[in-house]
């Protein structure tokens, strides 16, 4: 059976929360989850996240079914995200105070073993066993491309004053272009959604023994703790996907 579990937490610096996050369980072997994380540095970050988050799940929540295709899946989820885009879009056309804003988002949807994924922006999707963590979605940042361009080793990009500089958002074009993969998960993993306020403090490593314990402990406080511990200079947000 299909497991969700998740929290979001404003940190222990900033006093508005702009991560927003949504999962449902869909039947025993079906369910999504999804995390937005706002621009901070623009104007109503907070209402941007809500809007995609908001209009995504309500697109899931209405259309997918158990045993849909694999086709039905990825087409579900471009039209929801196409929605959400446009509906930011014309929002911060329309709203002088709103004017640049955007967000990130990550969104999974679990079919039996197949994980369907969209992200863009640098919140992040990790696959998770005993062997470790990998990062399955790819930052959409400066710093990401400098890196795969060969002008920064990833050490490097770890501490370059771009990093969290994203080069796509949801909401801040008439287009987006979305990332989407599919991958086939083991009984054994789990699948972990979260902002960068977590991924700020949390190494792979670290993640792989979060999870483990969340899972034990069925609730994700010890990854909203373990980021608040080392500065919570971001808002944290986290999500676990698993097999029960």
């Amino acid at each position: 059976m299909l497991r969700i579990i998740g929290e979001t937490n404003p940190g222990r610096v900033r006093s508005m929360n702009q991560d927003v996050f949504s999962y449902h369980t869909i039947g025993d072997h079906c369910g999504f989850a999804i995390v937005c994380d706002g621009m901070g540095g623009a104007r109503a970050g907070d209402v941007a996240s809500k809007t995609t988050c908001d209009m995504v799940s309500a697109y899931f929540n209405r259309d997918l079914k158990p045993d849909m295709s694999d086709a039905a899946i990825k087409a579900i989820m471009f039209s929801a995200i196409s929605a959400a885009n446009a509906k930011v879009y014309a929002l911060s056309r329309e709203n002088w105070e709103y004017a640049g804003m955007g967000t990130t988002m990550v969104a999974a949807v679990q079919m039996n073993n197949d994980l369907h994924i969209i992200s863009i922006g640098d919140s992040r999707l990790y696959v998770i066993d005993k062997h470790g963590a990998v990062q399955v979605t790819r930052d959409h940042t400066v710093t990401q491309h400098m890196v795969e361009m060969g002008e920064l080793s990833p050490e490097q990009a770890l501490t370059h004053d771009r990093r969290h500089q994203l080069t796509r958002a949801v909401g801040v074009g008439d287009t987006l272009d979305i990332d989407y993969q599919m991958v086939e998960l083991k009984p054994d993993q789990k699948v972990l959604l979260c902002s960068d306020g977590l991924t700020n403090y949390a190494s792979d490593e670290a993640l792989m023994k979060l999870v483990k314990k969340a899972v034990q402990h069925q609730n994700t406080k010890h990854l909203i703790d373990y980021a608040n511990n080392r500065g919570g200079r971001d808002n944290i947000t986290a999500v676990i996907m698993y097999q029960a």
